[in-house]
């Protein structure tokens, strides 16, 4: 029976053979070598770096696969017969060509070390040894035929399949150099086992009529030895420089794991200690804050409480220089007296400003300060405010405009809050204008939000100090201005919007004008109480029906001022 054009027969008779015994342990000895040196090369590649992979993958493939050749070939000049043997150098080098590729095939699929993969590059790697063994019995030349017994045939194919698979595990599976050696010992069997059973089932038939000649055209058994130590020389050169290489790059990443882990424990020193300098300057932070937020608090309840202390002195100062200018006293006053006493009641009103405005900013940041929203209509606000800023706009020449609304528009807000935020605004534009300028005040509903902008054309405000507009005590470098004030107004009409949940916005061009927007949520209209006028209505005196007041004070200078009126 042929296939595949190798003979099969359990019938035929061949000449008597033997081995040589040294030829076949030395056969041994480079399977053993040849194993060792590609699992060890096998556990490289498993570990190594994707940039030398590939190095590891095709020494491993060609140290293993030309071990099993040369091992194949040395067991072929251990086979005595009684006639001389040549061989087929072209089908010798291709069977070392498929061994290399199959074992580099192999490697490839069980890379992933996953059960399937292994039996699958198992598979791989002893069908090519399979195939490099019987295609190197093929390039055997001699006088006659050879034959197979289908029998040990088949189970030459089982030990090349099953040794193979297991080569491949023990690749993937064993770490240290004493657990490759002894699965060396145990391939190395499998191995030659495969080879030598295969040999136990083949018979040499020589015809009768055929004579034995030489052919030039083949390849001696001695010139196949010197090729087979070629091929070991340069298999065993190719391991001494790999491991050679290993040991360098090895030794070099420990010295580097070295002076990193060195590096390492210097960071984490430094680490340490600047961890504990931070702590310690957090601790110091955290209590200067605890203290300067006791201290702010302090003194935010301080300016708080000090308002009636501050203003009755005021008030009485006020009061005293009005009583002087009441007619009736029985004194007539000088027209340098009375100019002293217009500017007392000027000092003293502005002077009173300055001290609400410090009071309102403290009880803010105190969280003192008591919003209370309601619908209000901001047309029918910034109208009643026209009347209070016309004249200081007339004497500034400014001009001030209140654009009506063409639609009903309420804000949710804390009336006396709001109106106060207006005028902080309005009062600012009319303050940092220029003679001829203008002020607009308009409001616009967009969405659920309403707009109160007003807008001036005045200094404007430098890009440069934009971010300290709604610091507390920042004139922006007004200071020099014949303008009154603090600095204290924007700061506080920003708190007072963020309290009503508003936003403040502002753009401003220097020496063209800026634009002051409250952006406020929207209420119906129809919400919107009626307000009675916030100026009452004067009766002459007189003119009036008698009555009695009851006044209840305990400050001697306010008893004093009542009395005088």
């Amino acid at each position: 029976m042929q296939i595949l054009g190798l003979c099969f027969s359990n019938s035929a008779t061949g000449v008597p053979t033997h081995h040589d015994a040294a030829l076949v342990v030395l056969s041994y000895l480079i399977a053993v070598v040849a194993s060792f040196t590609a699992l060890d090369m096998a556990e490289r590649l498993r570990t190594a770096a994707p940039s030398s992979r590939r190095f590891w993958h095709f020494g491993a493939a060609l140290v293993l696969g030309g071990g099993v050749w040369s091992m194949h070939f040395i067991g072929m000049l251990a086979y005595r017969t009684p006639f001389t043997v040549q061989y087929d150098a072209g089908l010798t080098i291709i069977s070392g060509v498929i061994a290399v590729v199959g074992v580099a095939a192999g490697l490839q699929v069980a890379e992933r070390a996953s059960p399937r993969r292994i039996v699958g590059g198992g598979i791989l790697v002893g069908l090519a040894v399979c195939v490099m063994h019987y295609m190197g019995m093929s390039a055997l030349r001699g006088p006659g035929d050879i034959y197979y017994r289908p029998l040990l045939f088949g189970l030459s194919v089982l030990i090349a399949l099953g040794a193979s698979t297991t080569a491949l595990w023990l690749a993937v599976t064993l770490r240290t150099a004493r657990q490759r050696a002894m699965a060396a010992l145990v391939m190395a069997v499998a191995i030659c086992g495969m080879h030598f059973v295969g040999m136990a089932g083949t018979v040499m038939v020589v015809a009768p009529d055929l004579a034995e000649e030489a052919d030039h055209s083949l390849v001696s058994g001695s010139l196949l030895a010197a090729t087979i130590v070629a091929c070991m020389a340069l298999i065993l050169g190719i391991a001494s420089m790999c491991a050679y290489l290993d040991r360098r790059l090895e030794a070099r990443a420990m010295a580097e794991a070295g002076r990193l882990r060195a590096i390492n424990e210097d960071l984490e020193a430094v680490v340490q200690s600047r961890t504990i300098d931070l702590t310690t300057a957090l601790g110091a932070l955290d209590d200067q804050r605890r203290r300067a937020e006791s201290a702010n608090r302090a003194k935010s309840d301080f300016l708080a409480n000090m308002s009636h202390e501050l203003r009755t002195p005021l008030n009485a100062v006020i009061g005293f220089a009005e009583v002087m200018q009441m007619p009736g006293g029985g004194d007539t006053l000088s027209p340098r007296q009375s100019e002293a006493i217009e500017q007392i009641q000027t000092a003293g009103r502005h002077l009173l400003a300055l001290i609400e405005e410090v009071l309102d900013f403290a009880k803010i940041e105190s969280g003192k300060v008591s919003i209370s929203m309601e619908a209000i209509d901001p047309q029918d606000l910034a109208q009643g405010l026209y009347g209070s800023f016309k004249l200081a706009a007339d004497r500034a020449g400014i001009g001030l405009v209140i654009a009506s609304s063409q639609e009903a528009v309420a804000v949710r807000a804390d009336h006396l809050r709001l109106r106060q935020v207006l005028s902080n605004l309005i009062s600012n534009a009319i303050k940092y204008n220029r003679p001829g300028g203008s002020v607009r005040v308009e409001i616009r509903l967009v969405g659920d939000r309403v707009l109160l902008s007003v807008a001036d054309t005045g200094l404007g405000i430098p890009a440069h100090r934009m971010n300290d507009l709604f610091e507390p005590f920042e004139r922006l470098g007004r200071e020099g201005l014949d303008v009154e004030g603090a600095g204290l107004g924007l700061a506080l009409t920003r708190r007072l919007v963020e309290a009503m949940n508003g936003v403040l916005r502002v753009e401003s061009r220097e020496n063209v004008g800026s634009s002051f927007t409250v952006d406020l949520p929207s209420a119906t209209p129809d919400q919107v109480e009626v307000r009675a006028p916030s100026q009452g209505v004067q009766v002459p005196l007189g003119a009036g029906p008698e009555a009695s007041v009851l006044y209840i004070e305990d400050n001697a200078s306010n008893i004093r001022l009542m009395r005088h009126i």
